[in-house]
């Protein structure tokens, strides 16, 4: 991967492999958020880019993903442990999502997202792999470290 129509890409062929709602990939900017950089979204499945009243840093999620450093696979949001922020669920349907942080000189850098809106989704072995695999090749090109196992 070489820049961002590479990013792009891979969250496309992540979207295409798990048939899932929406595919983000959230990079750190100099100022310490994490805007989408790439996205790819099913039909009809509103865009989450430009989005700026989610707090990511405050949600039980982002902070899951910066201490452990693990893939986090969320089957029904409305229940979930860590709790997901809310305005995701509320203003953009998600109900289940996978989250994949992405980790260089070990800081989280990058987070790859995938939301599923039709309801609570359980995710097959073949979704985590594809995430593994697209994450990887985003890490990669970051010179980041690869996706942790889920657990």
């Amino acid at each position: 991967m070489s820049g961002r129509s590479d990013e792009q890409a891979a969250v496309e062929r992540l979207l295409a492999a798990t048939g899932a709602s929406r595919v983000t990939l959230r990079l750190e900017d100099a100022g310490g958020e994490f805007p989408i950089v790439a996205e790819a979204c099913a039909p009809g499945i509103r865009s989450l880019r430009g989005e700026t009243g989610i707090d990511l840093r405050a949600g039980a999620t982002f902070i899951a993903l910066e201490r452990d450093r693990l893939i986090l696979l969320q089957e029904d949001l409305e229940h979930a442990d860590p709790a997901p922020p809310p305005q995701l669920v509320r203003d953009y349907g998600a109900r289940a999502q996978m989250l994949a942080p992405l980790v260089r000189g070990g800081r989280l850098c990058g987070i790859v997202s995938v939301h599923e809106s039709s309801g609570p989704r359980r995710w097959r072995d073949e979704d985590v792999k594809a995430l593994i695999a697209q994450t990887g090749a985003i890490a990669s090109a970051l010179g980041a470290d690869p996706p942790a196992p889920a657990r």
